[in-house]
């Protein structure tokens, strides 16, 4: 049993703001971006080769994309990308603090 004024520092320590939370998406799509760039620059030529023919002609090149997108954007992969940002930030605040003293 819990009120909610005494329970609500435990939900505040937990949960990510917004910002904080599409700054990690921001940082996972800039990851699988990067990873699977050959992919991607695969599909790209694909598409521009064959137009209005896309959907058609390079629809290996856009499941390979999609396959290696799919595999840096898991929940798993998010996991790891939120640990390591807050890594990050309790690092940044301990060398604020010690810039402080």
């Amino acid at each position: 049993f819990c009120f909610s004024f005494v329970c609500r520092d435990g939900r505040l320590t937990t949960r990510k703001t917004f910002p904080e939370e599409k700054r990690i998406m921001d940082i996972v799509k800039a990851e699988a971006l990067t990873k699977c760039q050959p992919d991607i620059a695969a599909f790209a030529e694909c598409a521009k080769a064959n137009n209005i023919l896309v959907i058609f002609n390079c629809r290996e090149e856009n499941r390979k994309m999609n396959e290696c997108v799919n595999l840096f954007s898991t929940e798993a992969h998010i996991d790891v990308v939120r640990q390591r940002r807050a890594a990050e930030q309790a690092a940044a605040s301990l060398a604020a603090a010690a810039a402080l003293k």
